[in-house]
């Protein structure tokens, strides 16, 4: 597994993260300062827009296509035939 990929899918998590606690708040009806200012900042230190940013990743989908990817990857890699072995 890539450096890069294992970056990407920790960073989708956590914007994963971030958009469940935003949509299990705004369902109560709180704003989008307060659950930032309550919720979001003080366990992420990100910044506002960076906030407003990650709201409008596709972050499940983007996962799924990963992992998906990563799995052929590996699936490819055992196939291959390594001429060290015996």
């Amino acid at each position: 597994m890539s450096k890069g990929k294992y970056n990407r899918r920790n960073f989708l998590l956590r914007v994963k993260d971030i958009q469940d606690i935003y949509t299990a708040h705004h369902a109560h009806g709180c704003t989008d300062k307060y659950i930032y200012q309550n919720h979001i900042y003080p366990t992420y230190k990100i910044g506002r827009t960076t906030f407003y940013n990650y709201l409008a990743i596709p972050a499940m989908r983007e996962l799924r296509e990963l992992e998906e990817k990563m799995r052929l990857e590996k699936e490819a890699a055992a196939k291959q035939l390594n001429i060290f072995s015996e």
